[in-house]
């Protein structure tokens, strides 16, 4: 092999003094290999048999992007003797010297490579490095310009020119090494993250986002880049949001007003602090009104992305509904004492351990309110983000922020050692795939990768992974009300089916006054039709078993469906019914007498119905003043209370 270099050049980069005397110093540097000087030019020729195969090249890169240096370098040395006259064998030995920080080792050796080859670019690179480390970046600078000119489509060297210029401060020319860098490889993630970077820097926060994004596709978790790379996206995520803020505040109202179109009814959107949730959307006809609702708190800048989320939760209703396919997720106390005795082991535990059986009982009732929760808000939540995505440009960053934080929390919740020592295994192992599959729709759309963080096993990730295979399926040409399938699909697959009905929601129909009055014959007791029969039954045995002559058990059973009816309204939402029940009292209620309604409430009650709702909602709202209704329902009260403990 004949290598031919202009003798100016390998004056520069072997540092040979400037003087008319450089052939002599040439021979010497030479001195044991032969070499042609001519036309100012050098010409050093190497026998092929003392190159290195591609084989033996390959097998030492391998150690080396692995991180086994010592491996690597044993290796390497033993070859030296017959690879005396390889270039690239002694720039891989100054490489591994370079990052076990032996630098002068690293200097000798890199030396002999450019002495062998002055055109081996990987080793112009290297050196080049060698200075900048040193903050000599006038020198380091001459070597990579020396690499760009025996390769123009080297994107490492155009990626550490302008990554110098950066620090530098010189963003233009920065931004221009960038972007021919990335012509060439434009998969490179440090030359993204290095773009991305210079446009922050210009306060151009869009394209710092979008490139910060292709950095954290492209690279992996062990790479620097891409923990860079994230802090970068979430810094450039919340200057958006504010930036955007008053975009995606119109969006919202945009995307309420096709919804009202859609479902045939308003949307009111009002701000409170009564709500458990950041942003909670309660269904008219869920709640008896005439109206959605779409409440939410002034608490953080995630607010407007959950705002959007509840909106489409109501868009992908109003579409079911249109093909009479709308379903209802329902769960009842027949439910939950069904998932409390599959942990009967794990509650004899906890009252060894001390713990009272009011907290237990509390416990189980969160376990499985999250559970289902989880069940009925995760397959659904991915289509909801994918119509964000796609739809909201402006609301992507606030997007990015909001799943990062519920994901990091899932994450918390599914790892953090008190936590994990106090539930059963089970229900983590559970919680932890269906939060997998949120944290797998992040890292397939924003290239944010926190699945190693849920430190989960190989079974759980299987089938993170599977569920989330199943929604792209889906996701394809999805139709109405086929999110339901997904989650009865992904609810029998992890066997918690049995936490829930899901039951096909009746198209609403006016009824007469005969039909109203045929249902009241039917229910004397009034509870409601989507509760189970054996939930039903087991409330009356109950009942029954506890009542007395002095009990009026249809007000008992009365009381109960109203304590299931007021269950998800606030303590404000309840008073005004009470002032309602109020002012219809003031006129008599009759318990022998139908058709009484109060407006918040649309369906027409018999008089005991009335009677009992009026008694709960005064109960729950204004106990203080429940003493002065002057009704004798005070044990119906609490055997009802009972009743739906039990």
């Amino acid at each position: 092999m004949t290598i031919i270099v202009p003798l100016e050049h390998v004056r520069q980069i072997l540092k040979l003094e400037d003087t008319d005397d450089i052939i002599n110093q040439l021979k010497n540097v030479y001195s044991g290999l032969e070499i042609d000087i001519s036309l100012n030019k050098l010409s050093i020729h190497i026998d092929d048999i003392n190159l290195m195969t591609d084989e033996v090249h390959n097998n030492l890169i391998n150690l080396c992007e692995k991180g086994n240096y010592k491996k690597a370098l044993t290796k390497a040395i033993s070859l030296l003797d017959k690879y005396n006259e390889s270039s690239e064998l002694n720039r891989i030995i100054a490489q591994i010297y370079f990052e076990t920080n032996e630098i002068e080792k690293a200097e000798n050796y890199l030396i002999q490579a450019l002495k062998l080859n002055p055109r081996n670019t990987s080793a112009l690179i290297l050196m080049g490095n060698f200075y900048y480390s040193n903050k000599d970046t006038q020198t380091a600078l001459k070597y990579w310009n020396s690499a760009l000119k025996f390769n123009p489509d080297d994107y490492l060297s155009l990626s550490n020119i302008a990554g110098l210029l950066a620090n530098q401060n010189e963003l233009d020319q920065a931004k221009k090494f960038f972007e021919e860098s990335l012509s060439i490889n434009q998969n490179f993630p440090n030359v993204l993250y290095g773009l991305a970077l210079v446009y922050f820097n210009q306060n151009n926060f869009e394209k710092s986002f979008s490139n910060t994004i292709k950095a954290l596709k492209n690279s992996s978790l062990k790479d620097k880049v891409n923990n860079n790379s994230l802090n970068l996206l979430l810094e450039t995520a919340k200057k958006l949001t504010k930036q955007n803020l008053s975009q995606v505040e119109s969006e919202i109202h945009k995307l309420k007003d096709k919804i009202v179109i859609k479902s045939g009814k308003d949307v009111e959107i009002s701000i409170s602090d009564n709500i458990d949730t950041a942003a909670k959307l309660e269904v008219a006809e869920y709640h008896k009104r005439n109206k959605h609702r779409l409440i939410y708190k002034k608490q953080d800048l995630t607010v407007p992305h959950l705002m959007l989320h509840e909106l489409y939760h109501l868009q992908l209703i109003a579409e079911a509904r249109e093909f009479k396919n709308n379903y209802l997720f329902t769960s009842t106390q027949y439910h939950q004492e069904k998932f409390s005795e599959k942990l009967s082991s794990y509650k004899k535990a906890l009252i060894k351990k001390g713990i009272p059986t009011d907290n237990i009982s509390r416990l189980i009732e969160s376990l499985f309110s999250g559970l289902n929760s989880q069940v009925f808000n995760t397959p659904i939540d991915l289509f909801i983000e994918q119509r964000i995505f796609e739809n909201h440009q402006s609301a992507q960053p606030i997007q990015v922020l909001s799943l990062y934080n519920l994901i990091s929390e899932g994450i918390k919740a599914t790892t953090d050692k008190q936590i994990i020592n106090l539930m059963p295994k089970t229900i983590i192992s559970k919680s932890k795939i269906l939060n997998m599959v949120n944290a797998l729709w992040l890292k397939d759309y924003y290239g944010i990768n926190l699945i190693s963080k849920f430190k989960s096993n190989k079974i759980e990730r299987q089938q993170a992974e599977d569920f989330y295979n199943e929604y792209l399926e889906y996701a394809k040409d999805k139709e109405p009300s086929e999110e339901y399938e997904l989650l009865q699909n992904w609810a029998e697959d992890l066997k918690l089916d049995d936490l829930f009905n899901l039951k096909k929601e009746e198209t609403n129909k006016s009824k007469t006054p005969d039909e109203v009055m045929d249902e009241i014959n039917k229910d004397p007791y009034g509870v409601e039709d989507e509760e189970l029969e054996e939930v039903k039954e087991q409330r009356r045995n109950f009942i029954e078993s506890h009542s007395n002559d002095e009990v009026n058990t249809a007000v008992v059973m009365y009381m109960v469906s109203a304590l299931d009816f007021f269950k998800n309204f606030s303590k404000e939402e309840i008073k005004k019914i009470a002032f309602e029940f109020a002012t219809l009292g003031m006129t008599g209620i009759d318990p022998k007498k139908t058709n009484y309604e109060v407006p918040s409430i649309n369906k027409k009650m018999s008089g005991y119905q009335a009677l009992s709702y009026y008694y709960v909602s005064w109960a729950l709202a204004i106990p203080e003043m429940l003493s002065k209704l002057g009704m004798p329902f005070d044990e119906e009260f609490d055997l009802a209370q009972q009743a739906i403990r039990n």
